[in-house]
């Protein structure tokens, strides 16, 4: 008993000092300010953001008579919801893309239906950042992100299904990454990598340029989630301020968001 009260007194004692380095010199490192923000919100203080992209009914884009597969439908932490990702197989059933772009592979569930609900020969891309590059990122990213990153496989969920063939796992930090040999050749891109306010304006902006032609179709997801408001406040930013992005469209029911371009 006094081992585990001695313990939980140095843990106390570390956790102080960590908190008054946080509120003073920390104010300057941008990490610790995306901290501080991540403490707000965990108590419910955080910067509320209001969603301003249009809102559009699934059936304006996507049939609900689409014949779709959808694999591995348990939801773990960190997926998209099983409605979205029928939503995301319908669109790509409607579109049948030859080449597809996930930014953010987490455990590879939306790459094997992206890759299963697609052509026989289409190619899926899929970018994750491994855990040894966690805490070397070029911009910010939120401490929610961090559980995600920070795991032993990346892509396990198509990891020997009959769908890998079609999947190409690349490694890097988006805002780092050379996305050049991929300009201009992408049909379709989902973005659903790190969610702060930084990276999803970074993400965006890359996933523009990856269209081939200028033409295709953008997905997000997280949009108007009060957990991750970096990325709604950069998606309302770019709809109200760039004419690139005025095509934005908020899917009702899901926390998706479209661009047709």
């Amino acid at each position: 008993m006094i081992k585990r009260t001695l313990g939980f007194l140095r843990r106390y004692i570390l956790a102080l000092i960590s908190c008054i380095y946080l509120f003073t010199i920390g104010i300057f490192f941008s990490k610790c300010r995306v901290l501080m923000s991540y403490i707000c919100d965990y108590f419910g203080f955080g910067q509320k953001v209001k969603a301003t992209v249009p809102r559009i009914k699934q059936s304006d884009l996507v049939s609900d008579q689409e014949s779709i597969q959808l694999r591995q439908s348990t939801v773990a932490d960190g997926n998209v919801a099983t409605e979205e990702l029928a939503f995301i197989a319908k669109l790509v059933k409607r579109h049948n893309p030859k080449t597809i772009f996930e930014i953010g592979t987490f455990n590879g569930r939306t790459a094997l239906n992206l890759a299963a609900n697609s052509p026989e020969d289409t190619k899926v891309y899929t970018l994750d950042l491994p855990r040894e590059k966690l805490e070397f990122t070029k911009l910010p990213i939120t401490l929610g992100d961090k559980k995600f990153i920070d795991k032993d496989n990346i892509g396990s969920k198509f990891i020997g299904t009959d769908c890998e063939r079609k999947i190409i796992q690349l490694y890097g930090d988006s805002a780092a990454f050379d996305f050049s040999p991929y300009y201009n050749t992408i049909d379709l891109v989902f973005v659903d990598g790190s969610h702060s306010y930084e990276y999803a304006l970074n993400d965006s902006r890359k996933a523009l340029k990856l269209l081939k032609n200028g033409k295709g179709v953008i997905l997000w997801h997280d949009y108007g989630s009060p957990t991750w408001s970096g990325v709604t406040k950069a998606l309302d930013e770019l709809f109200l301020l760039t004419s690139d992005f005025k095509g934005l469209k908020y899917i009702e029911g899901t926390s998706l968001v479209c661009l047709m371009a």
